[in-house]
């Protein structure tokens, strides 16, 4: 059996800052598995300390290794938190690992498959333009963006790009899109609600009707909140948008919010969907139970793991609720949670995030042609993942001051 000998970290500077982790082994050959993490700060120091906890142990014993870590970090707040993106990012190298280990695709670790491909869905933005964001949220420029000329568009601008982008990225082949719903010029400095105006509502409805209207109806659209308003404003826009028969309404209030959210699906059809920063079963558990939304959208990066994925989508099944995995990072995360997607048979839709990063389709050996196409990914048959990080390439975009796994800081 491999036993761990040491794990590495890389951050790539993209949209977002893509985390990677890696596990090595005393296998043959210097075998190992490389996993994505969910942003946050900190994180690779959480890889770090979680390091002395796990050389010596046998990787093909993952659960017992995430529980592990689990209560090892108890006291630094093990029930959620921060602390689960380095967990998750570990335990999908362990998955790599162990089926590199045993031959075997992780889609067949995992049980097998209910289908050969997954539906994705674009995360869009209004022109086209790179929306990149650090790791508290705020925006910026990678270092290697040095030709960024983005401009502020106006309000009604922003509608009008956001068809555009629409009806271009449909005729590509997307058959499911996702917009941002956020006011234009809003900031991310509030934890606790956001008002409207009553021009503010009348955006936000023309915005969404606009885009419908642009793709029809045969393209699935879905409009992100991003957890930022009250209960009745956002009510406001949900049942003026009713007509538009959205796939979801995403994250209309903040997740921990259950009063509203059972407010809202009282008093509107729009669909509600949340889920993207709950971590564990426990912490979907009450929205299933109390039939707080219609879609659950785990972040398949920072919720557990993936073989917590599995069991919270096996909790939605039993409630008859769809599953739809949230997914803002880069080709390796984008395969992962495409590899968990074909087993579940609840399954609605994956998001993909990184159609504007330039260098997408370089950051994996051999390119994604052989299993990506617009609005659909084939999950590969080769063992693990099935897919490396061309090292060249990430090191060309390298988040300046980490290291390259176990090369020196750059």
């Amino acid at each position: 059996m491999p036993i761990i000998t040491k794990i590495e970290t890389a951050v790539v500077q993209a949209n977002f800052h893509w985390t990677y982790v890696r596990v090595y082994t005393d296998a043959d050959g210097g075998l190992y598995g490389t996993g994505e993490c969910f942003f946050a700060p900190g994180l690779t120091n959480i890889i770090e300390e979680f390091q002395t906890i796990l050389i010596g142990e046998e990787s093909n014993h993952i659960e017992y290794l995430v529980e592990k870590m689990r209560w090892a970090a108890s006291g630094a707040g093990s029930t959620a938190g921060i602390i689960w993106n380095a967990i998750t990012g570990i335990e999908a190298a362990l998955w790599d690992l162990k089926g590199k280990f045993f031959d075997m695709p992780v889609w067949q670790l995992l049980g097998g498959k209910f289908r050969d491909r997954v539906r994705i869905y674009l995360d869009c933005h209004a022109a086209g333009a790179l929306e990149a964001l650090s790791t508290l949220l705020q925006p910026t420029t990678p270092a290697w963006d040095i030709q960024s000329t983005e401009t502020e568009l106006s309000g009604q601008e922003q509608i009008e790009a956001s068809a555009i982008r629409a009806k271009e990225m449909a005729d590509l082949g997307y058959t499911a899109l996702k917009f941002d719903l956020d006011l234009p010029d809003s900031t991310f400095d509030s934890a606790t609600g956001y008002p409207l105006t009553a021009k503010d509502i009348d955006w936000m409805v023309e915005l969404t009707t606009t885009i419908r209207e642009a793709v029809g109806n045969d393209v699935d659209l879905a409009m992100d909140a991003h957890w930022r308003y009250r209960p009745n404003d956002i009510l406001q826009v949900a049942k003026e948008l009713e007509s538009c028969r959205l796939m979801w309404l995403e994250d209309p209030v903040p997740p921990s919010d259950k009063q509203s959210l059972a407010y809202l699906r009282q008093h509107t059809t729009t669909p509600i969907g949340t889920g993207e920063n709950l971590q564990l079963r426990e912490g979907f558990r009450d929205l299933l139970v109390e039939d707080l939304c219609d879609v659950i959208t785990p972040d398949l990066q920072k919720a557990g793991g993936l073989a917590e994925g599995r069991k919270i989508a096996d909790m939605c099944a039993t409630a008859n609720k769809p599953f739809a995995p949230h997914m803002i990072g880069s080709p390796l995360a984008l395969m992962a949670s495409t590899q968990l997607s074909v087993t579940i048979p609840n399954l609605l839709v994956c998001e993909f995030h990184a159609h504007d990063v330039p260098f997408f389709h370089d950051l994996v050996v051999g390119g994604t042609d052989n299993w990506f196409e617009h609005g659909w990914v084939t999950p590969s048959d080769r063992a693990g993942f099935g897919i490396e990080l061309d090292e060249n390439t990430g090191k060309s975009y390298q988040l300046p001051g980490t290291s390259w796994f176990d090369e020196v800081k750059q």
